[in-house]
């Protein structure tokens, strides 16, 4: 696999990107027909983040903080799927080895390379947030472009992901997540990887 690291300033996507359900990368049912393949994935990335940060704000205003929880088990996979039907790409979430929370989350294969690469990166000085891989070689048929980056672990991710949980939460978390390896975090450690993979453009003759 060859891959390109490119460490730039990355769009916007705050701690709430981090929430811990399976984003089940389903093939999309639409793609817009114009756009350059990393702008696309680019712009999934964000619009993922963003309705993950708005929505997981109003469901704690609404039910608490041990809310995020249900949130994050139950609704985030439905705004990726939305996300990806609308950009036309497959997107979702994978944590760090070993610490995944949901069982789907964890890294294999290409993004299993990848943690393992940023990882050390942040290990010697990199920014979780700074970590991006842009692959266009080596990638299976079908795929034109494979994009991920680092998720940054901020102050609002130790609610759920930290050393001192409150029991509400931890009992939440145990609810949904019974084999759940995602805590102990502190603030400015790699959580995981977001990613997306923009499918080839198929040439049809009229």
């Amino acid at each position: 696999m060859k891959t390109m690291l490119r460490f730039v300033p990355v769009l916007a996507l705050g701690a709430l990107v981090a929430c811990g359900g399976a984003t089940a990368p389903g093939p999309a049912t639409t793609r817009p027909e114009a756009a350059d393949a990393q702008a696309r994935a680019q712009a999934a990335l964000k619009d993922f983040g963003d309705r993950l940060r708005t929505e997981l704000r109003e469901a704690m205003t609404r039910n608490g903080a041990p809310a995020a929880v249900d949130f994050c088990h139950v609704q985030a996979p439905r705004i990726a799927e939305q996300v990806m039907a609308e950009h036309g790409v497959r997107l979702g979430r994978v944590a760090v080895p070993g610490r995944n929370r949901n069982p789907g989350n964890v890294a294999e294969g290409w993004l299993q390379e990848l943690a393992v690469s940023f990882q050390a990166a942040v290990d010697t000085g990199g920014a979780p947030e700074a970590q991006m891989a842009v692959i266009r070689e080596d990638v299976p048929a079908g795929v034109e472009l494979r994009l991920a980056r680092g998720i940054r672990v901020e102050a609002a991710c130790l609610m759920c992901h930290g050393d001192n949980i409150a029991p509400e939460i931890a009992a939440r978390i145990a609810e949904h997540y019974p084999q759940d390896r995602a805590t102990g975090f502190s603030e400015g450690d790699l959580r995981g990887l977001i990613w997306a993979e923009v499918p080839a453009t198929t040439e049809t003759t009229p």
